[in-house]
């Protein structure tokens, strides 16, 4: 399975443009498999372009996005800026191209979309985009969550008055998996 930017004239603009307020259709495939290799270049005007991209994606037709975060979050640029780093599952190199390597499968069907929530005016953010994975049987994998939240400032919780207040709670889970992120 692969999913790219590409020129269909058969020429060289292979981006995608995503005006203010709108929504892309990364991916769209239907029966099992998992989505192994995520890589993003941007070229935007808006300086902000880290945070209002919101990348979404959904496992096996659910009606929520399993992943609903700005792109530069889902990519550990939590700040908004670009900075070169290197880890396991996360990649951003010189030239600010933005890889990610988590395992993401599915079992019915998987959708990505990228929303440009920046400012109106003439902000259109060119997007070149690879997806690729594996097709196959998802069989008991789990699924890939990744979800931004935010509070500022954030505001304690008053416990029963056994245990002290607290910041806020970084994950809630009623399922098995493993918390690779919390900040």
């Amino acid at each position: 399975m692969r999913s790219s930017s590409w020129d269909r004239t058969g020429g060289n603009a292979d981006w995608v443009v995503v005006a203010p307020g709108q929504t892309a259709t990364l991916l769209d495939v239907k029966g099992a498999g998992a989505v192994t290799h995520i890589w993003f270049t941007i070229n935007s005007p808006d300086p902000m372009h880290l945070k209002n991209l919101v990348l979404r994606a959904w496992w096996d037709d659910e009606s929520a996005p399993s992943i609903e975060v700005p792109i530069g979050d889902f990519f550990g640029l939590g700040l908004g800026e670009y900075f070169v780093y290197q880890s396991e599952l996360l990649v951003v190199a010189p030239i600010k191209a933005l890889n990610a390597y988590f395992q993401m499968p599915f079992a019915t069907a998987a959708r990505f979309s990228l929303e440009n929530q920046g400012p109106a005016a003439g902000e259109k953010p060119l997007l070149r985009h690879r997806l690729r994975g594996a097709s196959g049987s998802a069989g008991g994998l789990g699924r890939f969550h990744a979800q931004y939240r935010q509070a500022a400032p954030c505001k304690g919780i008053v416990s029963d008055g056994k245990k002290p207040e607290r910041q806020g709670q970084l994950c809630i889970s009623r399922s098995r998996g493993k918390d690779i992120s919390s900040v």
